[in-house]
């Protein structure tokens, strides 16, 4: 793919060439198999680029644009099938639909090793022979707005099936907390209970955490719900459970033994195998 665009807006006119640096290496073939969270994958850079890969290996995530060659350009409304079909059109602009003018991708992933050309990367949400435009370092100081708000997070456990919410939970703790470890699913379990019990955009809801709490759990929680002193959404306060409330309702969670278990297995089992929870 070499696509060459002619743009002209006022008295100002110019040619330029997207030029793929790279293509997509993925077990997916077809983005309606593509799961929301995305796959391990691998990325060939070409050998003309190589040189630029130099010095990426101290990276831990990168941004990764790709071209999808075979997404519509044309319409400007449609349906985040993903999410939920039955919702109304939104505009190509407002959702990270494929579908869109100039059909470019973005996404942070985290960079598991290099290997000479080959970037070896989890997880990529692009499917297998896509063209690679670009790669940027992923930077934890400009790339990060942790109070940034987005309908997208919204409409992700409003309208999709318990396990991909619970697994969408799951990645958005691992992104803050930095490991994947069974307390953190165990936190997921309690965020999605609130959710439900409270029908709330958990976004929203307000976290009082004990001051001898599990300091994983902690992490997770508030990587989900996005609470801190500052927002007055996060208080440390007493050694008697977690809370969460929204609205004048609140739910009070206290933990039992937290399972030796991988935390996939942890998002399966029943909540009252984890916790206890009580109506404030």
């Amino acid at each position: 793919m070499c696509d060459r665009y002619h743009m002209a807006s006022g008295d100002k006119s110019m040619d330029f060439t997207i030029k793929p640096i790279g293509i997509v290496h993925s077990k997916i073939a077809d983005r309606n198999d593509m799961p929301l969270q995305g796959v391990p994958a691998r990325i060939e850079i070409f050998d003309e680029f190589k040189a630029g890969l130099t010095g990426i290996e101290g990276d831990s995530h990168i941004n990764v644009m790709c071209w999808f060659d075979k997404a519509e350009r044309d319409p400007l409304l449609v349906k985040p099938r993903k999410l939920n079909a039955k919702l109304n059109k939104r505009g190509v602009f407002s959702l990270r639909s494929p579908t869109r003018p100039n059909p470019l991708s973005l996404t942070a992933t985290r960079l598991v090793k290099v290997e000479e050309n080959m970037l070896f990367v989890d997880p990529l949400d692009i499917i297998d022979g896509s063209p690679v435009i670009d790669i940027k370092p992923y930077s934890a100081v400009w790339d990060v707005i942790f109070w940034a708000r987005d309908v997208h997070s919204s409409l992700i456990p409003a309208n999709m099936e318990e396990e991909e919410v619970l697994i969408e939970f799951l990645r958005e703790a691992y992104n803050y907390h930095g490991e994947r470890c069974p307390d953190i699913a165990v936190g997921v379990k309690i965020v999605f209970d609130a959710l439900k019990t409270l029908n709330c955009n958990i976004k929203n809801a307000s976290l009082k955490i004990p001051s001898n709490i599990n300091l994983h759990i902690a992490d997770c929680l508030i990587g989900i719900i996005r609470g801190t002193p500052g927002n007055t959404r996060l208080n440390v306060c007493g050694t008697d459970g977690i809370e969460i409330w929204y609205g004048t309702r609140s739910l009070k969670y206290k933990l039992k033994k937290i399972p030796h278990k991988d935390p996939f297995e942890i998002l399966k089992m029943n909540s009252n195998e984890l916790f206890t929870k009580f109506d404030t």
